[in-house]
């Protein structure tokens, strides 16, 4: 009964307005367009790890990326420093795809460390 009640009284609060949805607390859009792509930090200074097959893919990746980075800058006033990382396909994506350490530089075909404020 009361578990009933909590579902239906939260249900109630999303479709007026006074719950945030699931949509509005999402992340930003950092990554929106560019597969894979994994990010990490805080409001200061975020990274962004992506990978792409070669370095003209990885300057066109990167460069949407700072776009995004941009764009999520002016909407939300955060993060001031982001750190993208262009990694190969491959064993070194597997390495240093979801960590939070540099890849190595045999690993890495471009690495962008701006100040967007």
């Amino acid at each position: 009964m009361i578990r009933t009640f909590l579902v239906i009284s939260s249900a109630l609060a999303v479709l007026f307005g006074v719950a945030p949805a699931a949509s509005a607390a999402a992340n930003p859009p950092f990554c929106k367009g560019v597969r894979p792509c994994v990010l990490g930090g805080d409001a200061g200074r975020t990274w962004v790890h992506a990978s792409a097959s070669s370095k003209t893919r990885a300057g066109a990746v990167a460069a949407r990326l700072l776009r995004n980075a941009k764009t999520v800058h002016r909407q939300y006033g955060a993060p001031e420093w982001v750190d993208i990382w262009m990694i190969k396909k491959g064993a070194c994506w597997r390495k240093y795809g979801s960590a939070t350490a540099r890849p190595s530089r045999a690993c890495a075909y471009k690495h962008l460390e701006r100040k967007l404020s």
